[in-house]
């Protein structure tokens, strides 16, 4: 093989390689966190529950679990009591028994291992506005 010929098949191989060693931290991105995919806290979504009633949302539409989480998390930013109430697919709502103490600016879970799809509304213990964000 000639010089020249030598020369070039070595540019096009180091070409050919940088190629794909540039390549290679992209598609490592993908597969480390590329996916789309939200974390539970992530996924959080606003609320804001005007004086006046205790629940939110009131009167629908209703929140609704998602695949994000398997619990249903709310983060107040006042001190509340919270409590989940139930939406089944049979009709009517039921709530739960009792209300969890929720401090302002901390995650507090309310309610455990719940089935993405579910549908269900808060109960505040208070007619007190209140705001903050949810995650289920």
């Amino acid at each position: 093989m000639s010089i020249g010929k030598t020369v070039t098949a070595s540019l096009f191989s180091a070409v050919l390689l940088g190629g794909a060693l540039a390549a290679a931290p992209a598609a490592q991105a993908q597969t480390d966190g590329g996916t789309g995919a939200l974390s539970c806290y992530g996924s959080a979504k606003s609320y804001s529950k005007p004086a006046g009633n205790r629940w939110y949302p009131q009167g629908g539409p209703y929140l609704t679990a998602t695949t994000n989480c398997s619990d249903i998390n709310i983060k107040p930013n006042t001190s509340t009591s919270v409590a989940v109430c139930w939406l089944p697919s049979s009709g009517g709502s039921y709530c739960q028994s009792t209300f969890k103490s929720a401090p302002a600016g901390r995650w507090t879970v309310v309610a455990t291992d719940v089935l993405a799809g579910t549908h269900f509304y808060f109960d505040f213990g208070s007619t007190a506005a209140n705001s903050g964000v949810w995650a289920a």
